[in-house]
């Protein structure tokens, strides 16, 4: 090794140890028992011979417990417990707590402000994009159902959370494949995209769907003609027309009925909601609503895998695996 390599050896160890490098702090324990140890046996110190006794007392002694139990006996072996041993190993240990409350802290802070990575959790509720007054309601919803699962937000707004009920994912945007990665989309069980427009939703919805291949997806849009441009192209991903005039128009042919589709959607309300199951058997409607209704469930729709839509067909067969929705107080088993 010439000198511009020893130079940027003891540079880099130099830089290692100002940051409390973990494996500097090892290095430097190691060498400082080891010291210590053959220090106090020249000293004649046999009680402190035996590596376990000695590690047992060092770690001891760097703690500032000092049980008494052993201890050195000779005035050599107090002095250099005093001068050497005792000062080293109080110090590391010292800055063995502040690097792990730091790193800790570090963790915190980062996480607070969206710098944290789920990509390893699977089942994750993601809320990708930020509404000031929907989201809160939107999150409020989430974890008020029973099958409430981890909420992590993502959104390019710089937002300070400290809220236990969701995580936060500050991203460059809302199709960085790199964030929504790290937000979870990948292994997410359910994602639910709703951006500032539509233009936004629908590239963020085609950048989720690249990524999650096994979810349920769930986006917000407002114009039609983008809702079919999006079922064109990716038709297992659930659109949601808001705000829908169907619902105001509903409500000035039927007084109150917006109030009962809102409690029918809503969570948070005490009376029943709407739900959804599988299947687990072949029958008829009559059959599977009689189950149903022992449990304090009324079955009002059933939808076969790849229908648009729920069909209200009485005499229709229900075979396994088929969607019934159903409304009770709570959720039912399937």
């Amino acid at each position: 090794m010439g000198r511009s390599g020893l130079n940027a050896l003891l540079r880099r160890l130099y830089l290692a140890a100002g940051e409390l490098h973990p494996g500097v702090m090892l290095a430097l324990l190691l060498v400082h028992m080891t010291l210590g140890w053959l220090l106090l046996g020249w000293a004649g110190e046999e009680a402190l011979a035996r590596p376990v006794d000695y590690a047992y007392w060092y770690l001891t002694t760097a703690t500032t417990i000092g049980y008494g139990d052993l201890s050195p006996k000779s005035d050599g072996g107090r002095m250099i417990a005093a001068l050497f041993v005792m000062p080293g190993a109080v110090a590391l240990f010292t800055a063995a707590l502040a690097r792990f409350f730091a790193g800790v802290a570090g963790r915190w802070r980062r996480r607070r402000q969206g710098m944290g990575d789920y990509s390893e959790v699977d089942g994750l509720v993601v809320i990708v994009g930020y509404d000031r007054e929907r989201t809160p309601r939107m999150i409020a919803e989430i974890t008020a159902d029973a099958r409430a699962a981890e909420i992590v937000l993502v959104a390019v707004d710089a937002l300070e959370v400290d809220d236990p009920t969701y995580r936060f994912v500050h991203a460059a945007s809302l199709t960085a494949p790199a964030d929504l990665r790290r937000a979870g989309v990948a292994n997410a069980s359910r994602v639910v995209v709703y951006a500032a427009s539509d233009a936004e939703t629908l590239a963020a919805t085609l950048a989720v769907t690249a990524l999650n291949e096994g979810g349920h997806v769930v986006c917000f849009l407002r114009d039609p003609d983008t809702a079919r441009l999006l079922n064109a192209h990716c038709p297992a991903v659930e659109v949601v027309l808001t705000p829908t005039v169907e619902l105001v128009v509903k409500a000035l042919s039927d007084p109150g009925s917006s109030r009962f589709i809102a409690q029918l959607a809503s969570h948070t309300d005490e009376g029943a909601t709407l739900y959804a199951t599988r299947a687990s058997g072949e029958g008829d409607f009559d059959g599977h609503a009689a189950r149903l209704r022992a449990q304090g469930a009324v079955l009002v729709a059933t939808c076969a895998p790849g229908d648009p839509c729920p069909r209200f067909d009485l005499q229709a067969p229900v075979r396994a695996g088929d969607r019934l929705f159903y409304v009770a107080k709570a959720r039912v088993a399937a």
